[in-house]
């Protein structure tokens, strides 16, 4: 058995049963054995399309990067992982270029389908926000009485806040007096979301706690939700589109050739 089989039969028991092939039951084994054989003939039937040479390295790169822990966490020999990464690469070569094969869509569609999805291309609330975080090493009584000093401060003149950050933040935006830019929903840890988006422009969160320490978020600026710029929402909805048609194509095409190949029906 070669490398990218070996490769191909580990990673298929660990992502489908969270096991080693060799420590699958009876059962297990034979199903596993039965997706396997299907995935190899398929796969050797897509790369016999692609020649071996003549590959971009920098291509060989990226789909090293991309098989990553898989390929670290196998036992195999630099050769191996070289002839692993080979074979997936002729893999991604084919389907690149069925993909490309498929035409983009015409505008009209796409003006058709951005009008019934508008709500998709909304730009969400955001808030221009500074943050100030002491972290809890030791006396946490002495961490939360000097977060609330720093909020008596900044509370008295929000100028203070940038001097303040840089001085006592052990965030890295420290760097910048503690500015974040614009924060949308979904980016912070949920307390801080929650303290962040219940205050008014130009207002001074209370000492929020989490995980990481004592927080203050200032909330500089509100920015609404609003529209997405219309070009960049139709060249959104075309990639989407253009995406989803390779996708299929994808599909159909692999349907094909399992139909054609004895032995992949079953």
């Amino acid at each position: 058995m070669n490398a990218w089989e070996r490769f191909g039969r580990q990673r298929l028991a660990r992502s489908r049963w969270n096991s080693e092939p060799a420590a699958l039951n009876a059962a297990d084994t034979q199903a596993f054995e039965q997706a396997w054989q299907r995935q190899r003939e398929i796969e050797l039937a897509i790369v016999a399309l692609v020649p071996a040479h003549d590959i971009a390295p920098e291509l060989r790169d990226n789909v090293a990067a991309s098989l990553g822990i898989w390929l670290s966490d196998g036992g195999f020999t630099p050769d191996e992982r070289a002839a692993i990464v080979l074979h997936h690469t002729r893999l991604e070569i084919a389907f690149a270029e069925l993909a490309q094969q498929v035409p983009q869509p015409d505008p009209s569609t796409v003006q058709a389908w951005y009008l019934h999805h508008q709500a998709h291309f909304m730009r969400p609330e955001q808030r221009l926000t500074r943050h100030l975080l002491l972290t809890v090493d030791g006396d946490l009584e002495a961490v939360h009485e000097q977060i609330q000093g720093l909020h008596q401060q900044i509370s008295a003149s929000h100028d203070a806040f940038a001097p303040l950050a840089q001085r006592y933040s052990q965030c890295p935006s420290a760097l910048e007096g503690g500015r974040l830019g614009w924060i949308s929903r979904g980016l912070l840890y949920p307390q801080l979301e929650t303290a962040l988006f219940a205050l008014a422009e130009n207002a001074l969160s209370p000492p929020v706690a989490s995980e990481l320490g004592w927080h203050l978020l200032w909330c500089e600026a509100i920015r609404p939700a609003a529209p997405m710029d219309r070009h960049k929402a139709l060249e959104s909805a075309r990639d989407y589109l253009w995406q989803q048609s390779q996708q299929r194509h994808q599909r159909q095409w692999l349907q094909q050739m399992i139909s054609r190949q004895p032995g992949l029906c079953g």
